[in-house]
């Protein structure tokens, strides 16, 4: 009752609210089957803070190229809107957990594509994704924690380790149908390693 109060919502939205909490718990989050309720406390983290230094000017354009070359979401995206940066970006990515010997990213999402779960089918989940260049968050949040587990894992490997991305649209998730909400993708290990050499700031003609 006082969660609720302090989310703002009536009493009454206990029994609704209760039953779309279990099935976002419950839903298998991609072809493993793993759902968030099964994932104990030391195989996850919550709000994972990450630093991106970017040593050379990052142009937006040269980025753009790359990674719509790689990653076939990107090739359908508006272009990004950024001219360039150089520094330091900082994020956080909203869970990291880790399955079977791998380590995946998830990502919440509120994003309202209609009135009921049928609404968020693949198609309608990856133009969203598009249309918000959620591809680049994505890709920056790979990159992150490519870098960190390389650092963590003695023979660390993306393809052994890493198992992918998990979008979780949560106005879509329905038990009846476990496809709705949830959008998973897993880009080639190619595009994170020019993403990292790029942000080193190595030209592709050094790398």
């Amino acid at each position: 009752q006082e969660k609720l109060e302090l989310g703002g919502f009536e009493p009454q939205w206990e029994p609704v609210l209760t039953e779309w909490i279990t099935a976002v718990l419950q839903a298998p989050l991609n072809e493993t089957g793993v759902s968030l309720n099964q994932l104990s406390d030391r195989d996850k983290q919550v709000e994972m803070e990450f630093y991106l230094p970017i040593s050379e000017p990052l142009i937006a354009s040269q980025l753009d190229a790359l990674i719509r070359q790689f990653d076939p979401l990107s090739a359908g995206c508006p272009p990004l809107e950024f001219m360039q940066v150089r520094g330091m970006l900082k994020g956080f990515i909203d869970l990291v957990f880790r399955h079977e010997g791998r380590y995946y990213l998830l990502d919440y999402k509120s994003n309202w594509l209609g009135e009921d779960s049928s609404a968020y089918t693949q198609q309608a989940m990856a133009a969203a994704m598009q249309a918000h260049r959620y591809d680049l968050q994505y890709q920056l949040y790979i990159l992150a924690l490519h870098r960190y587990l390389r650092h963590r894992i003695a023979d660390y490997d993306y393809e052994r380790h890493f198992g992918g991305v998990i979008y979780l649209f949560l106005r879509g998730v329905d038990k009846e149908h476990p496809q709705q909400g949830i959008y998973t993708t897993r880009p080639n290990a190619g595009l994170i390693a020019l993403m990292d050499e790029m942000f080193a700031g190595m030209t592709l003609e050094e790398a």
